[in-house]
């Protein structure tokens, strides 16, 4: 067996058999983990949150409102609820962030009681500051000489988009349909945050296309689709990352399945220019968990020669790990 030109002087023994080692039960330890956040780390994912709050609110008042666009998911719910109360009162002020506000009240009971208590506080944080950055920012469209609405549509869908996909690295959400599609996700890894997003959206499109015109239904389906791209690539714990480890140092294996929690397999080898024993492994973890895979692999073993492949498809036993 030959590996690529990339591991130039290692040669694998012919007669070794490649042994896999499955992800332990999580009561079964070890190693002693160092936590992965400290108080700092929590503090910097807890600004991000409300950072991503504020620039999507953002994205709202200075391109979806002047442009008469709905978003699909439950800031286009509270859209609706608007419209129809205005028709009961018409000079009714725009209170678009308390309707959110409220709609989210039964969706954080969800993500307190069923997915994680850290993730419920950052996604209080974050939609507070929305709703809150909502009702102060000027609702007027940002750019006076652009006319172009495709070209808004676009601007706005990218800066809405990497608002709500900051607060979903930094472990909260934008509330709303994220709360339901961090849920979702994790019970079927198959989906996204994203992708459970656009399924909600239809009922917002349902309404846009028999209220309004087939104009804005177009565009407003424009803007979510590049939002909704937008977080799952500013989402590193959607994005899947192949890698291959070579290193003279079997404690790395411990190492990434204990504290990454993720499966791995690994060959024994020998190096052709030493001729001593090396270790072949290959994992797979989210872009997220790349950075500490990093880190662990290099202080185990400083020598270690990693190769890594973003373009991989994962089928199976593979869960996204949010937090």
């Amino acid at each position: 067996m030959v590996l690529p030109c990339a591991l130039k002087g290692t040669k694998i023994t012919p007669m070794s058999k490649p042994v896999t080692q499955a992800t332990p039960q999580p009561e079964v330890k070890t190693l002693a983990v160092k936590p992965r956040n400290t108080l700092w780390e929590d503090l910097r994912d807890y600004a991000l949150c409300i950072l991503g709050g504020v620039i999507y609110a953002a994205a709202v008042n200075f391109f979806v409102v002047p442009l008469g666009l709905y978003i699909g998911n439950m800031t286009g719910v509270a859209q609706i609820i608007m419209d129809v109360a205005r028709i009961f009162v018409p000079n009714l002020k725009d209170i678009t962030g308390i309707l959110l506000l409220g709609l989210n009240v039964p969706l954080f009971i969800l993500s307190f009681s069923t997915i994680n208590r850290k993730f419920f506080f950052k996604t209080l944080l974050t939609v507070l500051a929305l709703s809150f950055a909502l009702q102060i920012i000027p609702v007027r469209q940002i750019i006076p000489d652009l006319n172009d609405t495709l070209t808004l549509c676009v601007i706005g869908g990218l800066l809405a988009g990497f608002g709500a996909g900051l607060s979903l690295r930094s472990g909260g959400s934008a509330g709303g349909v994220d709360i339901i599609g961090v849920y979702w996700t994790m019970k079927n890894p198959n989906f996204s945050v994203g992708k459970v997003s656009l399924l909600i959206s239809l009922v917002v499109y349902v309404y846009a296309l028999f209220k309004f015109p087939l104009v804005v239904l177009v565009y407003s389906v424009i803007f979510t689709l590049i939002c909704v791209f937008i977080i799952d690539m500013v989402h590193f714990q959607n994005v899947k990352i192949g890698v291959t480890i070579i290193t003279h140092n079997k404690d790395v294996l411990p190492f990434i399945t204990h504290s990454l929690q993720r499966g791995a397999t690994y060959w024994e080898s020998k190096g052709a220019w030493a001729d001593g024993p090396q270790f072949i492994i290959t994992t797979v973890v989210s872009k997220y968990e790349l950075p500490r895979l990093r880190k662990g692999v290099m202080d185990n073993d400083p020598q270690a020669f990693m190769i890594e492949n973003d373009s991989v498809t994962v089928t199976g036993n593979f869960f996204t790990h949010f937090f």
